[in-house]
């Protein structure tokens, strides 16, 4: 696809166009924009190549703000992701306990497993983890039952992001899509009018 107009060459097009030349800012608002969002989108695929997370959680913790006049910023926030979004179960696993005399047997108890990573499989939640009421917890001191409960979390969006490669993949895409999109936008607009 050859680009008749180059966002580069913005000032210059207002110029040329005349009276048509105001399409040009709401064409590049508009390229900004869906370049953006299509810059999110490869973000979200590319961390949920690797990590087991849903669209909507890394969606959420999303927002693209306004730079300055003509430029926009992806903005991941957040802290540490429950470990229950990362599918997390409840599960029968055999352990040795000893008795009050000293007697070794052996048991079971429910444990929780999550699959935080695609390549590396479910694992069981240690030390000590067990799913109640939807999520997971451990004790705060494994030996002792009547210790406070913990949550247990795994890795944050924005550590997720900040893999060198995702952000490289998505420098590339936006490099490659703006001026696709300002140059479809503003022929769109021109044609319009």
């Amino acid at each position: 696809m050859t680009i008749k107009y180059h966002i580069q060459d913005a000032e210059r097009l207002k110029a040329e166009l005349g009276a048509a030349g105001k399409h040009v800012d709401t064409a590049k608002r508009r390229a900004l924009s869906a370049t953006a969002k299509k810059a999110a989108t490869f973000i979200s695929r590319d961390i949920r190549k690797v990590f087991a997370i849903r669209a909507s959680d890394v969606k959420d913790q999303l927002s693209i703000r306004k730079y300055q006049d003509d430029g926009r910023a992806l903005l991941y926030t957040g802290g540490k992701i429950p470990i229950e979004k990362f599918a997390g179960k409840d599960k029968r696993v055999s352990i040795t306990a000893t008795s009050k005399r000293g007697k070794k047997f052996k048991t079971s108890r429910r444990a929780a497993t999550a699959r935080v990573r695609k390549d590396k499989g479910r694992k069981i939640v240690r030390p000590g983890g067990f799913l109640a009421k939807g999520r997971i917890y451990r004790r705060r001191e494994q030996d002792k039952n009547d210790s406070a409960l913990v949550p247990v979390y795994g890795p944050s969006i924005p550590g997720m992001v900040a893999h060198p490669e995702t952000i490289r993949g998505a420098q590339d895409l936006v490099r490659d899509e703006l001026p696709k999109e300002f140059d479809r936008n503003l022929d769109y607009l021109l044609n319009r009018s």
